[in-house]
């Protein structure tokens, strides 16, 4: 049945191929593509739980846990600048972060380290995949975290009561 509008002539070999490469990409872009914020969250918890004692002892004067603590930080950080591309922000990705903490607490000690594992191995893939700008914020920003890690945690501020109530 014929509606009036012009039907592409598909019939050319290039034709095809466009055609057949696109339905390829797009047949592949969910299996390839990034992971959702959700997933996302789950490791980076599972990134920062991994991390967490090699923070420790790198606080206490361990340079060789550093060398370890990068690559983990690294790989979080991947995971957290492709949900940034995909317009996760900070609230949102926060609440996430805690869903999965708590989900992870529950979990027992095999679980979690096949899930940071994992994880692990696909943060390493994110970047690898990243483009040479986007590698370059996420070795930086996670450089940077090393740094504040290393640092021992400062206590909340307590505001002081002023001195000159008026």
């Amino acid at each position: 049945m014929h509606n009036g509008r012009t039907m592409p002539n598909v019939s050319t070999p290039l034709s095809w191929a466009l055609l057949s490469g696109l339905a390829i990409w797009s047949a592949a872009s969910p299996a390839l593509g990034a992971p959702n914020p959700t997933h996302a969250a789950a490791c980076v918890a599972a990134l920062k739980s991994r991390a967490e004692p090699l923070a420790q002892r790198v606080r206490e004067g361990d340079a060789a846990a550093e060398a370890e603590l990068l690559p983990i930080v690294t790989e979080s950080f991947a995971f957290i600048g492709v949900s940034y591309k995909q317009g996760l922000r900070s609230e949102q990705a926060n609440e996430l972060l805690k869903q999965a903490e708590a989900q992870q607490a529950k979990m027992p000690q095999a679980e979690l380290v096949k899930v940071q594992d994992a994880c692990q191995v696909e943060g390493r893939q994110l970047f690898a995949e990243a483009s040479v700008i986007e590698r370059l914020f996420v070795s930086r920003a996670a450089q940077s975290r090393v740094q504040r890690l290393k640092r021992p945690p400062q206590p909340a501020a307590n505001p002081s009561p002023n001195p000159n109530p008026n």
